[in-house]
């Protein structure tokens, strides 16, 4: 029953991404273009090039719809299903009551909802499933050597694998820093090189399209673009919403992490926005669905809900298997 009305709630949410999602018909053809881009060597930035999860999977689904407009369609609501069921099983798996487990997966799509962009590819729904994941095995301190599914699926679909091995920089004791650290050297050099062996060149498309890639890593910079935008711009523009709500998360955040019993979430999630400033666009609230994903099942249950299992008991336990 619980399940069934789970796959409601996701079906509901479907049905407004239809709306809100799909209205605007060159933005779909830019996502299509992008995803079918990737798979040609000639997707809109070279930082994408290695980003072929998503892409392999639209193209076996365009096999069985014939249009691959609506096969990523299909595969970002197949997508969204998979994200509230995973989640669902992912909270009650850490002692969540039914009702409040089903109460978590509608607030996560009404989150997702707020944070919609004018667009989303498809990659970015395998990196919910990644961060669901990431955040209950943070929350109960596995290594990062126990993750690798998710650091082998990650580096083929988004280069955001990389705040995988960013977590254990930051929480780990020093051996287990160094090793992390080491992993995430590796992880971008496998990055790196996928891109220059798959990328062909740059698409057909309209010059102003394309920004300026930095040296090296492919990816665009945006950092004075993106304090423009959140302290002045976003205000005297209608995106108020936006910069209030970013804005208010790093002041959460500073907060947590000068004052919680567990600094690292904290830390990390400041390091993950930041990255959004220098490589992304703030506005681009897309870019924060990984984050939204790893607290959702990361927050002990016992800080939202009122459950079996306590805050005070949740926490030492997820530190002391992180330090072990």
């Amino acid at each position: 029953m619980a399940l069934a009305a789970v796959a409601l709630v996701s079906l509901g949410e479907i049905q407004l991404r239809e709306r809100l999602l799909y209205a605007d018909a060159s933005e779909m053809e830019f996502v299509r273009a992008n995803v079918a881009g990737i798979l040609e060597g000639r997707p809109v930035s070279k930082g994408w090039q290695q980003r072929v999860v998503a892409p392999l999977a639209v193209a076996a689904l365009t096999r069985m719809t014939g249009s691959d407009v609506a096969a990523i369609r299909l595969l970002e609501d197949l997508l969204v299903t998979a994200a509230n069921l995973l989640l669902f099983v992912l909270v009650r798996r850490r002692g969540c009551r039914r009702a409040d487990a089903f109460l978590t997966v509608a607030l996560f799509g009404f989150a997702h909802l707020l944070l919609m962009y004018r667009l989303e590819y498809p990659w970015d729904g395998v990196d919910v499933l990644i961060f669901m994941v990431f955040g209950a095995a943070a929350a109960r301190g596995r290594s990062l050597a126990s993750l690798w599914p998710l650091l082998l699926v990650g580096t083929l679909n988004h280069e955001t694998v990389l705040y995988l091995p960013l977590w254990y920089v930051v929480a780990g004791p020093r051996r287990a820093r160094l090793r992390a650290a080491a992993t995430g050297v590796a992880l971008g050099a496998a990055i790196l090189v996928l891109r220059q062996a798959l990328y062909r060149g740059r698409p057909d498309f309209p010059v102003d399209s394309f920004g300026p890639a930095l040296p090296l890593i492919g990816n665009q910079g945006h950092l004075l673009h993106n304090l423009g935008q959140a302290l002045f711009d976003d205000w005297r523009r209608g995106r108020i919403f936006i910069a209030a709500t970013l804005l208010g998360a790093i002041a959460l955040f500073v907060r947590r992490a000068r004052r919680g019993a567990d600094p690292t979430a904290a830390i990390w999630s400041l390091l993950v926005i930041a990255t959004v400033f220098c490589f992304g666009y703030v506005n681009e609230t897309r870019l924060y669905l990984p984050l939204l994903a790893f607290w959702a099942t990361y927050l002990p249950p016992g800080s939202l809900w009122r459950t079996d299992q306590s805050h005070a008991s949740a926490e030492p336990d997820a530190q002391r298997d992180v330090r072990s």
